[in-house]
């Protein structure tokens, strides 16, 4: 007999597999759905502060960690929800919410905030770039620009009549994660955009009884996305040799004229923002809307290349990246869960966020949970649970 972490969701309950990472505010967690055997991602908050409801949701940046974090926390999901209920959802590549929830710990007055999310299996770009030794094909750009500029236009029009335009806010090559499709044979994978903590309306609207967005500071509109998405083609070129980057700059390849599509788009961009300050430091006038250049032109010109329309060709079969091997999230070895053969071990896990049960897994079944162990009336280990008060509480929910 085995012993495992459970999670419960109102999605269903979730089997603990391993950590996947740790950032500013969150940690990500591999967990397998047990309903449907998916693998997803558990993001649980560090803070777990209580807070008042009214955020000060026009700041961006606070000294106040736990502050910052509850609000970028609820305005991704808001964002993520938003943008998932809009139509053309399969030009939308984007990590998919399940769910979202807050657990109470009454007595310690602790608050759990935790989400649930589709699983990339291929890690992010930043950590593939770190460990790829060889050139980037140009079909692996062509699709990571019509994917990531497909998805920003959904942005910049999908909630235009709530919102207005949708900046990103926070676009770079670690918040971009790779993804092969069971399915696919090619090995140019997807590329899904993640992390809208810090997503914001381009100018002001009226949404003031939507306490879970995060509004613009008025005259002051976020950085929209594209010289960062520039940047992130810069790191992929990078490992072209110095000749080809030439050839780039003559004109005469489609990564090279996208590149200059999106400067000019830039450039009147940033004519259009320097006329939006002047006119609202002149007239005090907060209430105009930005409006961002159409990027549909240019999808369309990517979407139409060689390169683009037959991923498989020459250049990407005879490519280094069809035979070198990539292990990924999902693969055997890494999705074994996190299993103890002692009751009194697992009952004690430490930093391990809460809350969660301990159940009976089957090895012999791919860890099957054959039943949550009940303590007293309830079948959790820990807080909140009146009828076991010598757990371990603060190990449970992940206190250092």
């Amino acid at each position: 007999m085995s012993y495992g972490h459970i999670f419960k969701d109102t999605t269903g309950q979730y089997l603990f597999i391993r950590e996947l990472g740790t950032g500013v505010s969150c940690r990500a967690q591999l967990v397998r759905h047990l309903p449907t055997g998916e693998y997803r991602v558990r993001k649980v908050l560090h803070r777990r502060v209580p807070i008042g409801e009214d955020l000060p949701r026009n700041i961006r940046y606070t000294v106040d960690a736990d502050i910052q974090a509850i609000i970028q926390f609820n305005n991704e999901t808001a964002i993520v929800d938003l943008l998932q209920k809009s139509g053309e959802r399969d030009q939308l590549k984007i990590a998919a919410l399940y769910s979202h929830s807050t657990h109470v710990d009454e007595k310690k007055k602790k608050y759990s905030r935790v989400s649930y999310w589709s699983l990339s299996n291929g890690g992010d770009l930043d950590s593939f770039l770190a460990d790829y030794q060889h050139h980037i094909p140009r079909p692996f750009i062509l699709q990571f620009l019509s994917q990531m500029l497909t998805t920003l236009q959904h942005m910049y029009t999908a909630c235009h009549d709530r919102l207005g335009p949708m900046v990103h806010n926070d676009f770079h090559a670690g918040n971009i994660l790779l993804h092969y499709p069971s399915d696919a044979r090619s090995p140019i994978p997807e590329f899904h955009l993640i992390d809208f903590g810090l997503a914001t309306p381009l100018s002001p609207a009226s949404i003031a009884d939507d306490n879970d967005f995060l509004l613009p500071e008025p005259g002051n509109p976020p950085v929209w996305d594209i010289p960062r998405l520039l940047r992130v083609v810069d790191k992929l070129l990078v490992t072209w040799p110095e000749e080809y980057r030439a050839f780039l700059n003559s004109g005469g390849d489609p990564i090279g004229t996208t590149y200059r599509l999106l400067l000019n788009l830039d450039r009147r961009f940033q004519y259009i923002l320097q006329e939006h300050r002047r006119y609202v430091y002149e007239t005090k006038d907060f209430s105009q809307r930005l409006t961002l250049p159409d990027l549909r032109p240019v999808i369309e010109y990517v979407n139409n290349c060689r390169a683009t329309l037959d991923p498989d060709g020459v250049e990407t079969r005879d490519h280094p990246l069809c035979s070198q091997t990539y292990m990924r999230i999902s693969d055997a070895k890494l999705a074994a869960p996190q299993t103890y053969s002692e009751l009194e071990t697992i009952a004690h896990t430490r930093d391990l966020p809460g809350p969660w049960h301990i159940g009976y897994l089957d090895p012999e079944r791919n860890y099957q949970v054959l039943d949550l162990l009940a303590v007293g009336n309830k079948d959790t280990f820990h807080r909140p649970n009146e009828d076991n008060e010598n757990s371990d509480t603060d190990s449970a929910w992940g206190d250092e």
